[in-house]
């Protein structure tokens, strides 16, 4: 991909989109051991396009998850390069065991895409939130956990995957029409942070949904003196620690996921605990089912109370 890359076309398709109906359309010219494996999510991951042109290349497994990993495991062995879709929660979630023996235990390197991620899915509820997935990834002996911010870094975080030696886990939010982040090609590195600005007082470490979010709030921070660095921590696991350990008064973890075991917990695992590190997520607690906006508020991750937030840390 060059720099003639057409990101407004990519942010309307959306990540999935991305991947599925540009990204994997193209490799699938180069080579033809993909297999792609859905559980009933084919259209809102963008896959019409794809199992449409390659229907020989595509296995809808129903509303099975944990089937689907165990057959995508099978295929593995027969020299198939697996890529397993489904909704986060249930992909990281219902197939957790799976997961484990297979891709942790076994080694088997599929390649796992959660879509709907977060609070996207609105009033579908908390049984379809995926705000555990990271946390239950991690442990994953073996396992690569990115969360693309936006839908160029997404067909990144693919084209890595598909030709990365272990399981990995990508983490997509939203539907269609995701904001950019990124305006042209750059040179997506797993497991190396991107930094999108230089500051003096803080570090704003975000992943996924939360990265745009940190460029505006550094945006608003100026206007109070606070001088903040924004860094897009894509990649969860392993986590680039260069970033950590600096020496500005505060560090703040930005992620639409719980407080407990995201990125501020992998960050704090490998702080010299001699900063302050403020962690923003979603607090230990189930949300009240409402818009995706409403959801934000609630959960206090908007841009204003999360700038008021390190204010009042400061």
């Amino acid at each position: 991909m060059d720099n003639k890359v057409n990101v407004k076309l990519l942010s309307m398709a959306g990540q999935g989109g991305s991947i599925f109906g540009i990204s994997l359309m193209n490799m699938m010219k180069e080579r033809d051991d993909l297999m792609v494996l859905s559980s009933d999510m084919s259209t809102p991951a963008g896959l019409d396009k794809f199992k449409a042109t390659y229907p020989d290349h595509f296995l809808n497994v129903g509303i099975a998850e944990q089937n689907m990993i165990g057959i995508a495991a099978g295929l593995t062995d027969e020299g198939y390069r697996a890529v397993c879709v489904a909704q986060a929660c249930f992909i990281t979630m219902r197939s957790f065991e799976q997961v484990r023996q297979y891709c942790g235990y076994m080694k088997t390197p599929l390649i796992l895409v959660g879509i709907g991620s977060g609070l996207s899915l609105q009033y579908m509820g908390n049984t379809h939130y995926a705000i555990e997935d990271i946390a239950l990834m991690r442990t994953i002996p073996g396992m690569t956990v990115i969360a693309p911010c936006d839908s160029l870094e997404a067909i990144k975080a693919f084209d890595f995957a598909i030709h990365h030696d272990g399981p990995v886990y990508i983490r997509l939010f939203g539907g269609t029409s995701i904001p950019s982040v990124y305006n042209e090609d750059y040179n997506f590195i797993a497991g190396k942070s991107v930094s999108f600005r230089e500051g003096n007082d803080i570090d704003l470490i975000a992943t996924g949904s939360m990265v745009g979010v940190a460029i505006k709030i550094a945006d608003a921070l100026l206007e109070d003196g606070v001088s903040a660095s924004v860094i897009n921590m894509h990649t969860i696991k392993p986590i680039d620690v260069s970033f950590i350990n600096s020496d500005k008064k505060l560090i703040v973890t930005l992620e639409e996921h719980s407080i407990i075991g995201g990125l501020g917990d992998a960050i704090i695992s490998y702080s010299d605990h001699k900063h302050k590190v403020l962690k923003i997520a979603i607090n230990d607690r189930y949300v009240p089912v409402g818009s995706y906006p409403y959801m934000l508020e609630q959960c206090g991750i908007t841009v204003e109370q999360i700038k008021n937030q390190i204010i009042n840390q400061l």
